[in-house]
Order: structure tokens, then C-alpha cells, then sequence
């Protein structure tokens, strides 16, 4: 090799030296790239997956569960009535009109947005006795004391005591509406339509009821009054017009939710 040569190898070899030798001592552990490993694995720990990790994970995760569980809402609903029903009975063409007044109530359960309603009025003046079982699914809201449209499907069965005993079976099909005007106050009403029926005591039967009124709730108490006007229409076979009965007055009385 010719002196020259071995020359400019020297300077290459001395020059490579000094530029390592000053990135070392600026950089610590970067290479020629400048990369830096101690950087890099430190990412790298940040990410690292490791089995007591995943455990700890699972065990914080069952904990929430059982927070959200016992703290989420129920899906089951329930609520219990009673009320006071005070009317007026008048025969459309007739010129004389009674008064009476009976005790009625009510209790229903409801999963989600399907419920059941039982009905139970105690009528002892113009003796009879209803009691009514009803099939709800709620179409609209989210719980039993919020704004709410509500189809309903049920019968209703009436059982007559007195110098004539029958008893009267009618399905009915309903609609009801619940509206909140403020977080404590609002407006209900619903219209019930019975299927025509026969019976050899009352020829062939139909009717209806309407209902509106007001509520305020305090909290899981509910304090209403509501107008009502019961309509039934019977034609006996031997008989050319139709005979209509109203029931017309003021249901109050207060409700509890569970």
C-alpha cells in the first residue's frame, strides 16, 4: 500500500472517531441516526401488556359491574291506587237523574314498556261489582311517571246483584295519554270502547268511557281527580230504540309507585 494511501485511510478512521466520540457525549445513548434506544424502550415498556395487568383489569371491571347493577333502574314497575267516585246516573229521555257514589281500584305491574292492570269497583247502591284485567304496552316513555301513550287491551266483567242477577262480560280495547306540563305536574285521559256483547238479560250491550284530569306527584305519591262519563247502550231484541245509560261525574283519589 502506498503511502498516500494509507494516509487518507488514517484521516477516514480519525474522522469517523471524533464525530462518535461527539455524539456520544452530546446525546448519551444515541447512535450515528441519531436515534435514541433508552427513548424507545421506555415507549415501549408504557405499552407492554403483562398478566398481572389483565387481572387487576378484570377485577376492577366486575366491581363496576356490580356498581351499575345495583345501581342502574329497575326494568320492573309497580304502582297502587284507590279512589272515590262520585256520579250522577241519567237515562237519555228520561226526565229524573240519581246519585251515587262507589270505591274503585287498581293495581299494575309493568316490565319495561309491557305491563299488567288489575281493577277492582265496589258499587253497593246501584249494586253491581266490576272487576277488569287489562294487557298495557306503552308506545311511548320510558317508565310509568314520565310523559307516556299507552294502548291497552283487556275485559272488563260486571256482576249484577239484585232482584235480576246476571253477570256481564265485555272486552274492550283502550287508549291513554299522560303528559307532565312540569317535573311534579300534569294532565292524563284515556277512552275505553267495550265490544258489543249479548245477553238474555240486556239484549245486545256497547259502550264507552272517557276520562280527563289532573295529577301532582310527590315523589312516589300521586294525588289526581279526573271527569268521567261512562256511557253503556243496550236494545233488548223486543224493543225498537236503543236505551243509553250515562254515568257522569268526578273520580279523585291518590296512587303510590314503587
Amino acid at each position: 500500500m502506498s503511502r498516500f494511501s494509507s494516509l487518507l485511510l488514517l484521516c477516514i478512521i480519525s474522522f469517523s472517531t471524533a464525530s462518535f466520540a461527539q455524539k456520544s457525549s452530546g446525546g448519551g445513548s444515541r447512535w450515528g441516526s441519531g436515534i435514541d434506544f433508552t427513548q424507545r424502550a421506555a415507549n415501549r415498556e408504557k405499552g407492554r401488556w403483562s398478566l398481572s395487568e389483565w387481572m387487576e383489569m378484570k377485577s376492577r371491571n366486575r366491581m363496576m359491574d356490580m356498581w351499575l347493577s345495583m345501581n342502574s333502574p329497575s326494568p320492573f314497575e309497580f304502582s297502587l291506587g284507590g279512589s272515590y267516585n262520585s256520579y250522577k246516573t241519567t237515562v237519555v229521555g228520561a226526565t229524573t237523574e240519581t246519585s251515587a257514589n262507589d270505591f274503585a281500584g287498581e293495581a299494575s305491574a309493568y316490565a319495561q314498556f309491557v305491563g299488567l292492570t288489575t281493577e277492582y269497583e265496589n258499587n253497593t247502591q246501584e249494586q253491581y261489582n266490576d272487576f277488569s284485567g287489562m294487557l298495557n304496552i306503552r308506545l311511548l316513555g320510558n317508565s310509568i311517571q314520565n310523559t307516556a301513550f299507552t294502548i291497552h287491551y283487556g275485559q272488563r266483567a260486571r256482576e249484577v246483584i239484585g232482584a235480576t242477577s246476571y253477570r256481564l262480560n265485555q272486552q274492550f280495547g283502550q287508549a291513554s295519554l299522560q303528559v307532565y306540563l312540569t317535573k311534579y305536574f300534569g294532565l292524563n285521559g284515556s277512552y275505553r270502547y267495550f265490544l258489543p256483547t249479548s245477553t238474555d238479560e240486556l239484549g245486545e250491550v256497547g259502550g264507552n268511557i272517557t276520562e280527563a284530569g289532573l295529577f301532582i306527584d310527590f315523589k312516589a305519591v300521586r294525588i289526581f281527580g279526573s271527569w268521567y262519563k261512562e256511557s253503556q247502550k243496550t236494545k233488548i231484541p223486543a224493543a225498537t230504540d236503543d236505551t243509553v245509560t250515562d254515568r257522569t261525574g268526578i273520580r279523585s283519589g291518590i296512587k303510590i309507585f314503587f
